[in-house]
Protein backbone atom coordinates (compact mmCIF):
# COMPACT_ATOMS: atom_id res chain seq x y z
CA UNK A 1 0.00 0.00 0.00
CA UNK A 2 3.26 2.07 0.46
CA UNK A 3 4.69 1.26 -3.35
CA UNK A 4 6.94 -0.34 -1.20
CA UNK A 5 8.43 -3.90 -1.86
CA UNK A 6 10.88 -6.25 0.06
CA UNK A 7 13.27 -8.82 -0.87
CA UNK A 8 15.15 -10.86 0.62
CA UNK A 9 18.52 -11.91 -0.45
CA UNK A 10 22.39 -11.50 -0.16
CA UNK A 11 24.56 -8.75 -1.49
CA UNK A 12 27.46 -9.80 -3.03
CA UNK A 13 28.58 -6.44 -5.06
CA UNK A 14 27.59 -2.57 -5.54
CA UNK A 15 28.26 -1.15 -8.72
CA UNK A 16 28.20 2.37 -7.95
CA UNK A 17 29.09 3.27 -11.91
CA UNK A 18 26.59 1.31 -13.54
CA UNK A 19 23.97 1.54 -10.15
CA UNK A 20 23.62 -1.91 -9.88
CA UNK A 21 23.32 -4.20 -7.50
CA UNK A 22 24.33 -7.89 -7.41
CA UNK A 23 22.57 -10.51 -5.42
CA UNK A 24 23.75 -13.80 -4.82
CA UNK A 25 20.70 -15.69 -6.89
CA UNK A 26 22.43 -13.58 -9.88
CA UNK A 27 19.82 -10.71 -9.76
CA UNK A 28 20.82 -7.70 -10.79
CA UNK A 29 18.76 -4.43 -9.01
CA UNK A 30 18.98 -1.07 -10.95
CA UNK A 31 18.59 2.03 -8.67
CA UNK A 32 18.22 5.86 -8.83
CA UNK A 33 19.03 6.23 -5.44
CA UNK A 34 20.17 3.58 -2.98
CA UNK A 35 20.50 3.36 0.80
CA UNK A 36 23.59 1.90 2.76
CA UNK A 37 22.22 0.83 5.89
CA UNK A 38 24.35 -2.09 6.46
CA UNK A 39 25.59 -1.53 9.84
CA UNK A 40 28.70 -2.71 11.21
CA UNK A 41 30.70 -6.32 11.81
CA UNK A 42 32.67 -7.37 15.07
CA UNK A 43 36.67 -5.66 14.72
CA UNK A 44 39.48 -8.48 14.96
CA UNK A 45 41.49 -5.84 13.79
CA UNK A 46 43.02 -8.47 11.49
CA UNK A 47 44.20 -11.12 14.14
CA UNK A 48 42.88 -14.51 12.44
CA UNK A 49 43.59 -16.44 16.08
CA UNK A 50 41.64 -13.93 18.26
CA UNK A 51 38.99 -14.09 15.61
CA UNK A 52 38.67 -17.88 15.61
CA UNK A 53 38.89 -18.64 19.29
CA UNK A 54 37.28 -15.36 21.01
CA UNK A 55 33.50 -14.72 21.16
CA UNK A 56 31.10 -11.99 19.79
CA UNK A 57 28.08 -10.86 21.14
CA UNK A 58 27.04 -8.79 18.15
CA UNK A 59 23.49 -10.30 16.51
CA UNK A 60 21.37 -12.86 17.89
CA UNK A 61 23.59 -15.90 16.24
CA UNK A 62 26.53 -14.56 18.31
CA UNK A 63 24.69 -14.28 21.30
CA UNK A 64 23.25 -17.66 20.95
CA UNK A 65 26.38 -19.39 20.38
CA UNK A 66 27.92 -17.32 23.77
CA UNK A 67 25.29 -18.67 25.92
CA UNK A 68 25.57 -22.19 24.55
CA UNK A 69 29.88 -21.49 25.20
CA UNK A 70 29.33 -20.09 28.67
CA UNK A 71 26.99 -23.23 29.39
CA UNK A 72 29.39 -25.92 28.18
CA UNK A 73 32.33 -24.17 30.06
CA UNK A 74 30.39 -24.89 33.37
CA UNK A 75 29.91 -28.35 31.74
CA UNK A 76 33.00 -28.85 31.77
CA UNK A 77 34.33 -27.60 34.53
CA UNK A 78 32.24 -29.75 36.51
CA UNK A 79 33.06 -33.23 34.62
CA UNK A 80 37.16 -32.17 35.17
CA UNK A 81 38.51 -33.57 38.00
CA UNK A 82 42.22 -31.11 37.44
CA UNK A 83 41.94 -27.94 39.41
CA UNK A 84 43.63 -25.92 37.03
CA UNK A 85 41.98 -27.35 34.05
CA UNK A 86 38.99 -26.37 35.74
CA UNK A 87 39.95 -22.74 36.90
CA UNK A 88 40.55 -22.36 32.74
CA UNK A 89 37.16 -23.54 32.38
CA UNK A 90 35.62 -21.29 35.06
CA UNK A 91 37.21 -18.14 33.88
CA UNK A 92 35.56 -15.75 31.89
CA UNK A 93 37.06 -12.83 30.12
CA UNK A 94 36.02 -9.91 27.91
CA UNK A 95 38.11 -7.52 25.99
CA UNK A 96 37.10 -4.11 25.71
CA UNK A 97 35.61 -1.59 28.46
CA UNK A 98 32.77 0.35 26.17
CA UNK A 99 29.36 -0.09 26.92
CA UNK A 100 28.27 -3.30 25.60
CA UNK A 101 31.65 -4.73 27.46
CA UNK A 102 30.83 -3.48 30.65
CA UNK A 103 26.86 -4.55 30.69
CA UNK A 104 28.09 -7.70 29.22
CA UNK A 105 30.39 -8.31 32.74
CA UNK A 106 27.27 -7.14 34.85
CA UNK A 107 24.97 -9.42 33.33
CA UNK A 108 27.63 -12.56 33.01
CA UNK A 109 28.05 -12.05 36.71
CA UNK A 110 24.67 -12.39 37.57
CA UNK A 111 23.81 -15.04 35.17
CA UNK A 112 26.30 -17.40 36.77
CA UNK A 113 25.69 -16.22 40.48
CA UNK A 114 22.11 -18.09 39.71
CA UNK A 115 23.03 -20.68 36.99
CA UNK A 116 26.01 -22.01 39.25
CA UNK A 117 24.68 -22.91 42.87
CA UNK A 118 21.26 -24.27 40.94
CA UNK A 119 22.72 -25.88 38.10
CA UNK A 120 25.60 -26.96 39.02
CA UNK A 121 25.84 -27.67 42.96
CA UNK A 122 29.43 -29.89 42.38
CA UNK A 123 31.14 -26.70 41.43
CA UNK A 124 31.85 -23.93 44.28
CA UNK A 125 30.93 -20.32 43.00
CA UNK A 126 33.98 -18.74 44.54
CA UNK A 127 36.14 -20.36 41.70
CA UNK A 128 34.38 -18.67 39.22
CA UNK A 129 36.53 -15.67 37.95
CA UNK A 130 35.45 -13.08 35.65
CA UNK A 131 37.86 -10.17 33.89
CA UNK A 132 37.87 -7.57 31.89
CA UNK A 133 40.63 -5.96 29.56
CA UNK A 134 40.42 -2.56 28.42
CA UNK A 135 43.06 -0.42 26.62
CA UNK A 136 41.92 2.67 28.37
CA UNK A 137 42.26 4.19 31.70
CA UNK A 138 38.97 4.73 32.53
CA UNK A 139 35.76 2.70 31.30
CA UNK A 140 32.96 4.03 29.28
CA UNK A 141 35.05 6.24 27.07
CA UNK A 142 32.78 9.49 25.91
CA UNK A 143 30.79 9.12 29.97
CA UNK A 144 31.64 11.88 32.82
CA UNK A 145 34.33 11.13 35.05
CA UNK A 146 32.30 10.35 38.31
CA UNK A 147 29.84 7.73 35.70
CA UNK A 148 33.22 6.09 34.60
CA UNK A 149 34.26 5.92 38.30
CA UNK A 150 30.79 4.71 39.42
CA UNK A 151 30.80 1.81 36.49
CA UNK A 152 34.45 0.30 37.73
CA UNK A 153 33.49 0.88 41.42
CA UNK A 154 29.93 -1.50 40.55
CA UNK A 155 31.92 -4.04 38.62
CA UNK A 156 34.47 -4.28 41.48
CA UNK A 157 32.01 -4.49 43.63
CA UNK A 158 30.25 -7.76 41.52
CA UNK A 159 33.97 -9.04 41.75
CA UNK A 160 34.95 -8.41 38.13
CA UNK A 161 38.80 -8.15 37.48
CA UNK A 162 39.38 -5.14 36.16
CA UNK A 163 42.32 -4.72 33.91
CA UNK A 164 43.48 -1.41 32.34
CA UNK A 165 45.77 0.02 30.25
CA UNK A 166 46.26 -3.21 28.15
CA UNK A 167 45.18 -4.98 25.04
CA UNK A 168 44.60 -8.73 23.79
CA UNK A 169 47.33 -9.10 21.53
CA UNK A 170 46.80 -12.74 20.85
CA UNK A 171 44.27 -15.88 21.97
CA UNK A 172 44.87 -19.59 21.02
CA UNK A 173 41.37 -20.43 23.21
CA UNK A 174 43.66 -21.03 26.18
CA UNK A 175 46.10 -18.30 26.50
CA UNK A 176 45.56 -14.67 26.07
CA UNK A 177 48.51 -12.92 24.83
CA UNK A 178 48.37 -8.87 26.31
CA UNK A 179 50.57 -6.09 25.37
CA UNK A 180 51.55 -5.73 28.90
CA UNK A 181 51.61 -8.16 32.14
CA UNK A 182 51.33 -12.25 32.10
CA UNK A 183 49.44 -14.26 30.20
CA UNK A 184 45.78 -14.95 31.38
CA UNK A 185 44.75 -18.62 31.33
CA UNK A 186 40.67 -18.74 30.25
CA UNK A 187 38.86 -20.82 27.75
CA UNK A 188 36.41 -18.31 26.96
CA UNK A 189 37.31 -15.28 25.69
CA UNK A 190 34.02 -12.96 24.94
CA UNK A 191 35.78 -10.03 22.11
CA UNK A 192 33.95 -6.59 22.31
CA UNK A 193 36.91 -4.10 21.72
CA UNK A 194 35.46 -2.63 17.85
CA UNK A 195 33.62 -2.73 15.55
CA UNK A 196 34.19 -2.39 11.67
CA UNK A 197 32.28 -1.44 9.01
CA UNK A 198 30.23 -4.70 6.55
CA UNK A 199 33.14 -6.30 4.78
CA UNK A 200 30.20 -6.58 1.72
CA UNK A 201 31.84 -2.73 0.91
CA UNK A 202 35.07 -3.36 1.17
CA UNK A 203 35.08 -3.69 -2.96
CA UNK A 204 33.63 -0.27 -2.88
CA UNK A 205 36.55 2.22 -4.14
CA UNK A 206 35.35 5.31 -2.63
CA UNK A 207 37.20 6.93 0.08
CA UNK A 208 36.79 5.33 3.24
CA UNK A 209 37.48 6.67 7.05
CA UNK A 210 38.63 4.16 10.58
CA UNK A 211 36.91 0.95 10.63
CA UNK A 212 36.47 1.20 6.83
CA UNK A 213 33.56 3.23 7.68
CA UNK A 214 32.18 5.37 4.25
CA UNK A 215 33.10 9.15 3.98
CA UNK A 216 30.01 10.98 3.23
CA UNK A 217 29.18 14.64 2.71
CA UNK A 218 26.90 16.81 5.36
CA UNK A 219 24.14 15.71 3.69
CA UNK A 220 25.03 12.02 4.17
CA UNK A 221 25.71 11.03 0.17
CA UNK A 222 28.86 9.16 -0.79
CA UNK A 223 31.36 11.52 -1.97
CA UNK A 224 31.70 11.29 -5.79
CA UNK A 225 28.06 9.49 -5.43
CA UNK A 226 25.07 11.90 -4.38
CA UNK A 227 22.61 9.32 -5.63
CA UNK A 228 24.06 7.33 -2.95
CA UNK A 229 22.98 7.91 1.18
CA UNK A 230 25.09 6.28 3.58
CA UNK A 231 23.04 6.12 6.94
CA UNK A 232 24.06 4.39 10.29
CA UNK A 233 27.13 2.90 11.60
CA UNK A 234 28.52 3.27 8.14
CA UNK A 235 28.59 6.74 7.88
CA UNK A 236 31.30 9.01 9.09
CA UNK A 237 31.98 12.42 7.74
CA UNK A 238 34.45 13.85 5.44
CA UNK A 239 35.50 16.73 8.43
CA UNK A 240 35.78 14.75 11.30
CA UNK A 241 32.68 16.10 13.02
CA UNK A 242 30.59 13.21 15.35
CA UNK A 243 29.12 10.22 13.60
CA UNK A 244 28.90 7.82 16.98
CA UNK A 245 27.71 4.13 16.34
CA UNK A 246 24.79 4.37 18.26
CA UNK A 247 20.98 4.28 17.88
CA UNK A 248 20.17 7.62 18.27
CA UNK A 249 22.36 8.55 15.37
CA UNK A 250 21.49 5.57 13.14
CA UNK A 251 17.30 6.88 13.46
CA UNK A 252 18.37 10.38 12.81
CA UNK A 253 20.01 9.94 9.80
CA UNK A 254 17.86 7.60 8.55
CA UNK A 255 14.99 10.05 8.90
CA UNK A 256 17.47 13.08 7.54
CA UNK A 257 18.15 10.73 4.50
CA UNK A 258 14.51 10.44 4.18
CA UNK A 259 13.47 13.75 4.04
CA UNK A 260 16.36 15.08 1.71
CA UNK A 261 15.78 12.70 -1.00
CA UNK A 262 11.84 13.73 -0.86
CA UNK A 263 12.78 17.48 -0.85
CA UNK A 264 15.05 16.77 -3.74
CA UNK A 265 12.45 14.62 -5.44
CA UNK A 266 9.70 17.23 -5.47
CA UNK A 267 12.03 19.55 -6.74
CA UNK A 268 11.74 21.74 -2.99
CA UNK A 269 14.48 23.75 -1.43
CA UNK A 270 16.87 21.41 0.03
CA UNK A 271 17.08 21.14 3.79
CA UNK A 272 19.85 22.48 5.29
CA UNK A 273 22.90 19.50 6.39
CA UNK A 274 22.23 16.98 8.79
CA UNK A 275 22.86 17.66 12.18
CA UNK A 276 23.33 15.14 15.08
CA UNK A 277 21.35 15.91 18.08
CA UNK A 278 22.63 13.56 21.20
CA UNK A 279 20.06 12.93 23.38
CA UNK A 280 22.17 11.00 25.70
CA UNK A 281 23.58 7.87 26.87
CA UNK A 282 22.69 5.35 28.98
CA UNK A 283 24.82 1.70 30.34
CA UNK A 284 22.87 -0.66 32.03
CA UNK A 285 24.97 -2.22 35.32
CA UNK A 286 22.67 -4.90 35.97
CA UNK A 287 20.06 -5.34 38.54
CA UNK A 288 18.63 -2.07 40.13
CA UNK A 289 21.76 0.43 38.27
CA UNK A 290 22.82 1.99 35.49
CA UNK A 291 24.48 5.15 34.57
CA UNK A 292 22.75 8.10 32.16
CA UNK A 293 23.91 11.59 30.64
CA UNK A 294 21.94 13.57 28.95
CA UNK A 295 24.21 16.43 27.69
CA UNK A 296 21.15 18.64 26.83
CA UNK A 297 19.94 19.18 30.15
CA UNK A 298 23.35 18.72 31.45
CA UNK A 299 22.69 15.40 33.59
CA UNK A 300 24.87 13.12 35.38
CA UNK A 301 23.27 10.82 37.30
CA UNK A 302 23.27 6.68 38.39
CA UNK A 303 21.23 4.28 40.71
CA UNK A 304 17.34 2.72 40.27
CA UNK A 305 16.70 5.87 38.53
CA UNK A 306 19.02 5.64 35.85
CA UNK A 307 17.83 1.79 35.59
CA UNK A 308 14.28 2.52 35.58
CA UNK A 309 14.86 4.91 32.52
CA UNK A 310 16.92 2.36 30.70
CA UNK A 311 14.16 0.19 31.04
CA UNK A 312 11.58 2.70 30.47
CA UNK A 313 13.55 4.09 26.69
CA UNK A 314 14.14 0.09 25.54
CA UNK A 315 10.65 -0.36 26.13
CA UNK A 316 9.04 2.22 24.57
CA UNK A 317 11.24 1.32 20.99
CA UNK A 318 9.71 -1.78 20.71
CA UNK A 319 6.97 -1.85 18.02
CA UNK A 320 3.52 -2.59 18.75
CA UNK A 321 1.89 -2.34 22.39
CA UNK A 322 1.14 -5.82 22.22
CA UNK A 323 5.01 -6.18 21.66
CA UNK A 324 5.66 -3.90 24.56
CA UNK A 325 3.47 -5.97 26.97
CA UNK A 326 4.31 -9.08 26.63
CA UNK A 327 8.12 -8.04 27.06
CA UNK A 328 7.20 -6.10 30.59
CA UNK A 329 5.48 -9.65 31.45
CA UNK A 330 8.48 -11.19 30.68
CA UNK A 331 10.99 -8.75 32.38
CA UNK A 332 9.11 -8.73 35.34
CA UNK A 333 8.70 -12.58 35.40
CA UNK A 334 12.58 -12.79 35.17
CA UNK A 335 13.36 -10.24 37.55
CA UNK A 336 10.82 -12.12 40.07
CA UNK A 337 11.95 -15.55 39.20
CA UNK A 338 15.61 -14.67 38.07
CA UNK A 339 14.83 -17.78 35.70
CA UNK A 340 17.97 -19.00 34.31
CA UNK A 341 17.62 -22.64 33.88
CA UNK A 342 16.51 -22.58 29.81
CA UNK A 343 19.68 -24.07 28.80
CA UNK A 344 19.58 -24.21 24.72
CA UNK A 345 22.87 -25.07 22.95
CA UNK A 346 23.73 -24.26 20.16
CA UNK A 347 26.86 -26.01 18.46
CA UNK A 348 29.62 -23.76 17.36
CA UNK A 349 32.86 -23.78 15.71
CA UNK A 350 34.52 -25.34 18.81
CA UNK A 351 32.09 -27.11 20.29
Amino acid sequence: SYGVSFRLGNVIEIDLLRCQVHMEDGDVLEYDFLFLALGTVTNFFGNKTISQHALDIKGLEGAETTRSRLILALERASQSKNAEDRREWLHFVVAGGGATGVEFCAALVELLQNLVPNEYPELDFREVQVSLVHGGEALLPGFANNLQKHAATKLRRLGINLLFGTHVKDYDGQTIICDSGPPISARTLIWTAGVAANPSLSSLTVPKGRGGRLLVDHHLRLLDFPEVFVVGDLAIFTGGDACPQVAPFAMQSARYAAKFLCAQSAHKPLIPPFGYHDPGIMTVLGRLDAVCQIPRWHLRWYGLSAWGLWLGLHLYRIIGTGNRLRTLLDWSNDYIRRRTSVQLLRQGRDD
